[in-house]
Formats: C-alpha cells, sequence, structure tokens
C-alpha cells in the first residue's frame, strides 16, 4: 500500500502514534508519503521535525504553488503518489482525491463542532439511496 500523512495538525497533533504507525507501515513492505501544503524553502527544517517525531518515510512532498488550493494539491499528490489510504486533519483535503484512495480524518472537536457534523453527514449519507 502506499500511505499519504499530512503534517500539521495531523503528525504534530499526535507525533507518538503517526511515529509508530509509519514504522509499522514501512516494517510490512508499504510505503509511506508525507504530504503537506508547507512550502518547499522550509524542506530542511520538516525533514528534522520528522526525524525528531521518529516519523520514517519514502519522501517528502511540500507546495510548490501557493495558487493551488489545499484539495487541488492534495488531490494530485494522492493521484501521483497512487495513495490507497491518506490522512489529513482538513475534510476539504480529501474533495479532489481519487476515489480508490480511503481517507482518515483527524476530527479535533476543538476545531469542528462535532453535532454539527454529524448531524450534516447524516443528512447527506447516501446508504440505501441508490
Amino acid at each position: 500500500m502506499n500511505i499519504g500523512i499530512d503534517i500539521d495538525a495531523t503528525i504534530t497533533e499526535m507525533p507518538a502514534f503517526f511515529a509508530i504507525l509509519s514504522k509499522a507501515f514501512r516494517a510490512a513492505g508499504h510505503k509511506v508519503y508525507i504530504v503537506s501544503y508547507r512550502g518547499i524553502d522550509g524542506r530542511d527544517e520538516t525533514l528534522q521535525e520528522l526525524a525528531d517525531y521518529g516519523i520514517e518515510h519514502d519522501g517528502l512532498y511540500l507546495s510548490d504553488n501557493w495558487g493551488e488550493s489545499i484539495a487541488a494539491y492534495k488531490g494530485r499528490m494522492a493521484r501521483e503518489l497512487d495513495t490507497d489510504v491518506f490522512f489529513d486533519d482538513m475534510p476539504e483535503a480529501f474533495l479532489d482525491m481519487p476515489e480508490k484512495t480511503q481517507r482518515f480524518w483527524l476530527c479535533d472537536p476543538r476545531v469542528y463542532k462535532l453535532d454539527a457534523v454529524v448531524a450534516k453527514l447524516t443528512e447527506v449519507m447516501r446508504f440505501g439511496k441508490d
């Protein structure tokens, strides 16, 4: 499998979890790609930050096009890296991802009103309507 993981409010929110997860995926022969909307200017600092967290990975991908939306960038990277799974804290980051990519949303209750999110998701769910 190819796994994509965001940094800010994803890895940074639970670094020990993602360190264990990245090591386990790689030990099992899977590829772990770190994909962030951070700019490429901070590449060295970001590599050091990931090393400090104990994150193992097969590549770091940072944005070099601030005119591209987060959804477009993350979707493009998911396609280019052929991701099977993607972890991110921003649901809008999933909007342009390939259908095959399974999405894991780190939903921070300090940011999102979970009762409102669940109500809206329930309202728009397609189960039983096909």
